[in-house]
């Protein structure tokens, strides 16, 4: 899918179908009790016809908002100051609102996650001081796994139930810690579709867990304003995340459910 959507790609179609039909028969080699669900035929026909084609049509505006982050008055190849934190967060989610990119989409999400000290979402974004050397496609391939995995695991679960598929379980095997470890954080629960015009639309629900992506801040409530009065205690910085992104104030270390 990442080859052949690649739109900076300039190797021809044949070149491209040697290259990964023989990677595709090296894993058939490699496996003795699973197999490599693709056929030939259907990876000729993919890169055949989605050559060039975008995998998500919202894919533009996700290399916008990651590009943005990294670079420009956001600059988050560098940690941003605690203080300032929540304004940068802020920023993001109206960059989000403007280029039509839902606030739970795990482009955004990962983000914060990377803003509030994520080691593990700065080591999946990638983000650098040089424009020219931030990779912004090869980040949004990685982000988009959370997704897509999100996609086929409830797609296969509805087919073992429907008794279609033998496959019961499903895990998203990598070598790539960082990634496996912002995946965990995320867990699909609903899958529906939609035809609308010349291409479907997948809808996924999703429980995100919020609290355990931002590493590096209290979930505890904020500071009395009255000491003789618990009550009087203020929104944390994470309830205000929280009413930010989601709409709501879970508080605490509730995981947060999000459409994404």
């Amino acid at each position: 899918m990442e080859k052949t959507s690649d739109s900076r790609s300039t190797r021809t179609d044949e070149d491209l179908k040697v290259q990964i039909i023989g990677d595709i028969q090296h894993a058939r080699s490699f496996f003795k009790h699973a197999e490599v669900a693709e056929r030939d035929e259907y990876v000729e026909h993919y890169i055949t016809q989605l050559r060039g084609i975008a995998v998500e049509l919202g894919r533009p505006e996700y290399l916008a908002f990651l590009r943005a982050a990294n670079d420009g008055d956001l600059g988050m190849y560098q940690p941003i100051p605690k203080p300032k934190r929540f304004e940068v967060a802020t920023k993001l989610v109206k960059m989000a609102d403007d280029l039509k990119i839902s606030r739970h989409h795990p482009v955004v999400v990962v983000t914060l996650a990377c803003l509030y000290g994520n080691a593990s979402a700065r080591g999946v974004l990638k983000f650098k001081p040089a424009h020219a050397t931030f990779g912004a496609e090869n980040v949004l391939a990685d982000v988009m796994a959370i997704r897509r995995l999100m996609d086929r695991q409830l797609e296969l679960e509805r087919e073992y139930h429907l008794g279609l598929t033998s496959i019961r379980h499903t895990a998203y095997v990598t070598d790539d810690a960082a990634l496996a470890l912002v995946m965990s954080c995320f867990h699909g629960t609903a899958l529906s579709t939609r035809d609308a015009g010349d291409h479907q639309e997948v809808l996924v629900r999703g429980k995100v867990d919020f609290a355990d992506l931002l590493t590096e801040i209290s979930h505890e409530p904020g500071p009395l304003s009255n000491l003789s009065v618990s009550a009087s205690a203020g929104l944390s910085e994470y309830d205000r995340l929280c009413a930010l992104i989601f709409g709501q104030q879970p508080g605490g270390g509730d995981p947060a459910s999000a459409t994404a």
